[in-house]
């Protein structure tokens, strides 16, 4: 029997998701556990496979198309099923309550309208298509090689003329739709083809514009609790410099002898662990009136990924070892970057480490990343002379590596005096890293 495929539900707080790519094509068969399509969630690319065999009756969604969660977006059955009826009967058999696309129900209501809505030239329309026609002056002829995905074959104000992304750019950037030529299915303007059009128009200005994009997706989101963490949560900060020649020197003779390489962020991550573990009012957050203290020391590493900052996230550090840290993060960062990390694996963090150390950047401070109450933000090493006190007990001026660390807190809920007991334990881990590993 054939079975409608909604955009799925596959994070907490996931209100709609990306349509990125179909990894087949109407008409052809699947397999259950087979590569179907790839979403794009709030933060990540998540591929999802077919939950049972049967052949592609109906594509309903585009390449980027954005919908929210539950919206039908394919239909799966046995050849020359009615993917058309298998449609209503969904509509149908959705509960009242249930969260139902809007767009869906809109079009609900153009079925009842459906078999007015042809025009002079034969095409069958939705009444908000044949408007846009009348409104934007299309040739109709123009529109015959289009295949609807509307109820019965009839053509939608989607198939027409671009994506929802491509509208959304064009509208940003004041780009006629009707002077750009598609390359998409059945000459469908993509974003690819708006930007083009913007470079375009932009050459015989004086202020050049590279492109515009919408405010929106990860960005936005990113902004957003960014945003509300720093205008919320009361910000202090607390910063130390820190001897890196025993760290190197240690890390050196580690990667001389273990086969997984040990990274810095690595090190780091295990010192804030043993760090936490000392100190666990900082491994806490504060929600709906409540401080709540976590056992488990869950470490996001912040990733400048494709799509934008993610946060991968390192569970219960306080029950592994150093190379169990470096194996995990080598993948999780590696995934992170593609944008291929799953929600679990960037959820459920109680602190972050910030690390723009490998950019150069001498000194920064993070924006916590809520819910949690604290962010540590690590910069580069560089050799600066530094006060010493030599073995004849006198003072000396010697050139060490020296790396910046600043921790940010949440005021509300960590005192000054456990902020700075923090860093003075972190400092003495990573100067003396053998107390890292006994």
């Amino acid at each position: 029997m054939g079975k409608v495929i909604i955009m799925p539900k596959l994070g907490y707080t996931q209100e709609e998701g990306q349509l990125v790519e179909w990894h087949k094509k109407e008409g052809e068969h699947i397999e259950k556990g087979e590569p179907f399509f790839d979403v794009l969630t709030d933060k990540s690319v998540i591929t999802v496979e077919a939950a049972e065999s049967g052949t592609i009756l109906r594509l309903i969604a585009q390449q980027d198309d954005t919908l929210p969660v539950f919206t039908p977006i394919a239909v799966i059955g046995e050849p020359g099923e009615d993917a058309d009826a298998l449609l209503k009967n969904h509509v149908m058999d959705v509960a009242p309550d249930a969260p139902v696309d809007t767009a869906r129900e809109d079009q609900t209501e153009e079925r009842k309208e459906n078999d007015k809505s042809k025009t002079d030239a034969g095409l069958k329309l939705t009444p908000k298509a044949r408007k846009l026609i009348e409104r934007e002056h299309y040739d109709p002829e123009s529109l015959r090689e289009i295949r609807g995905t509307g109820y019965e074959g009839g053509i939608t104000a989607k198939d027409i003329k671009a994506s929802p992304l491509a509208r959304l750019i064009a509208e940003d950037n004041d780009i006629d739709l009707k002077t750009v030529t598609g390359t998409g299915i059945s000459g469908r303007i993509m974003k690819k083809d708006v930007l083009q059009a913007v470079e375009a128009m932009n050459s015989n200005k004086e202020q050049k514009i590279l492109y515009k994009i919408p405010y929106a997706g990860v960005r936005k989101i990113i902004g957003q609790r960014l945003a509300g963490s720093k205008f919320t949560s009361p910000h202090l900060y607390f910063s130390e410099s820190i001897d890196t020649t025993s760290l190197s020197a240690f890390r050196k003779t580690v990667n001389d002898i273990a086969e997984v390489k040990v990274k810095v962020s690595d090190l780091l991550i295990m010192a804030v662990g043993k760090a936490l573990q000392k100190y666990p009012d900082i491994n806490a957050s504060l929600q709906n009136n409540e401080i709540i203290c976590y056992e488990s020391v869950n470490i996001g590493v912040a990733v400048a990924g494709e799509k934008g900052l993610i946060v991968p996230v390192v569970r219960n550090v306080q029950d592994k070892t150093l190379l169990s840290i470096a194996r995990e993060t080598e993948e999780l960062v590696g995934r992170a970057k593609k944008g291929n990390l799953l929600p679990q694996e960037y959820s459920g963090g109680t602190f972050t480490i910030s690390n723009l150390g490998m950019f150069g950047i001498e000194k920064f401070t993070a924006i916590i990343n809520p819910p949690e109450s604290a962010i540590l933000a690590v910069s580069s090493v560089r050799k600066k002379p530094v006060v010493m006190t030599g073995q004849d007990g006198k003072d000396e001026i010697a050139i060490r590596p020296m790396m910046n660390v600043t921790l940010s807190v949440d005021h509300r809920i960590i005192d000054g005096l456990l902020a700075a007991s923090f860093v003075e334990y972190l400092k003495k881990l990573l100067e003396n890293p053998l107390l890292l590993v006994i």
